[in-house]
């Protein structure tokens, strides 16, 4: 019989991470807009999409976007567990977590937007450093805690070993998807849009010393990460 109150201890521990990632947003949302009052943002000056990409008011507009989409492998995450014991099906399981597959590297993505930093007057460079890093920080804390969620799922579904091998697959394919979405400029939404032409690069990339180089450094970082976080929070008192 399952303790009541580990479960609610469980909860009680989820319901904290989602406030502290939600201030966490919130801090970066605010960054943006102190940086766009400080730069006296004109609204009437843009009439086009085009127009807020070239904007040097709303430079950073982008890290808003890549928040959001970091949020959702954290929400399928946490979604999971829930549709199967609707549907007590695994073959849906399995299907929520490919569609989580394909939308965790937007999470730890965030990091590679370091290479936007620069001087940007009138903006202090150490301003613009800690609004990059604040949505790194949230996008990897994201990233992490949903891959701990469905490591926790996969090993109350299958096995605790199964679990790990999962959790170690999942981090080398998000280093390889960061290089995709980095370097070769694809989107998680491509494998619906333009299956063909991904699997082309794809295939290519697997043979390419940047591709390799990239991919190991990243999954040796996220699982460095993540066995970080597993051990300070897969134990609730």
């Amino acid at each position: 019989m399952k303790n009541p109150i580990k479960k609610l201890s469980k909860a009680n521990q989820q319901v904290k991470i989602f406030a502290i990632l939600s201030l966490s947003t919130a801090f970066c949302l605010a960054l943006v807009a102190v940086r766009i009052y400080y730069m006296d943002f004109n609204y009437q000056s843009i009439q086009s999409p085009r127009d807020i990409i070239s904007s040097r008011g709303l430079t950073f507009l982008f890290l808003v976007w890549n928040l959001f989409l970091a949020w959702i492998p954290y929400w399928v995450s946490i979604s999971v567990e829930g549709f199967y014991k609707l549907s007590r099906s695994k073959i849906i399981a399995g299907g929520l977590i490919l569609f989580w597959l394909i939308f965790f590297p937007n999470a730890p993505y965030i990091i590679t937007d370091l290479l936007h930093l620069r001087n940007r007057y009138p903006i202090p460079f150490w301003y613009d450093m800690m609004l990059i890093v604040s949505f790194a920080w949230t996008g990897l804390m994201l990233g992490l805690i949903s891959l701990h969620e469905i490591r926790l799922f996969v090993a109350r579904i299958y096995s605790e070993k199964t679990s790990w091998l999962f959790t170690i697959s999942a981090t080398v394919l998000c280093g390889f998807g960061i290089y995709l979405g980095r370097c070769l400029r694809w989107n998680s939404w491509d494998i619906l849009t333009k299956p063909w032409l991904l699997c082309k690069d794809i295939l290519a990339s697997l043979t390419d010393t940047m591709a390799i180089n990239i991919t190991v450094i990243f999954s040796v970082f996220l699982m460095i990460g993540y066995l970080t976080l597993n051990t300070l929070i897969s134990k609730p008192r």
